[in-house]
């Protein structure tokens, strides 16, 4: 993606987790997701169209109204792949939390722009969405994940996605 991409374009953006390790399984990981594009929402005029939290990855179609996506994403993956770290170490109920610090560990060796650890994958994998039709293709791709995925019967079920009406996260359309 551009970094002078326009603000009026709307882009399908995925963030996957390293090595695609299923770290959202746990509502304590979600809910931190959620504070925090919240937060990018409220203080980096990020705009939500659409969404979907998987057990490894996010879904999004997203603007921001000024600015630059690319910047926005960048530093949200920055600082919630540095306090996602330390809320797994210190969650006594993780079961699986030396196995995935050390994955972690180990994919931050491999990649000079780390120091300690890596949690997202580089990149976002912005699509430009050009027309209407792409626009509701793509909100109905990431509404239907977890029903493909097995998780629920009917997308509106499924709690971290915009399908539901009740969903944590408040979206823009």
């Amino acid at each position: 993606m551009s970094r002078n991409a326009s603000t009026d374009e709307l882009y399908f953006v995925t963030l996957t987790v390293t090595d695609w390790i299923d770290i959202f399984t746990r509502r304590i990981y979600n809910d931190y997701i959620i504070e925090n594009l919240s937060l990018c929402q409220q203080q980096k005029n990020l705009n939500i169209y659409a969404y979907v939290i998987m057990t490894n990855h996010i879904h999004m179609v997203a603007n921001v109204t000024e600015g630059s996506l690319g910047d926005v994403l960048r530093d949200f993956k920055t600082y919630t792949s540095k306090n996602l770290v330390k809320i797994i170490a210190a969650n006594v109920q993780e079961s699986r939390k030396d196995w995935m610090i050390k994955a972690f560990e180990k994919a931050g060796k491999y990649n000079p722009l780390n120091v300690h650890h890596q949690f997202w994958q580089n990149g976002n994998h912005p699509i430009v969405l050009y027309t209407s039709a792409v626009i509701d293709q793509k909100i109905d791709y990431i509404h239907e994940n977890p029903v493909k995925a097995g998780f629920v019967g009917a997308a509106h079920e499924y709690w971290y996605s915009s399908a539901n009406p009740e969903s944590p996260l408040k979206v823009d359309f």
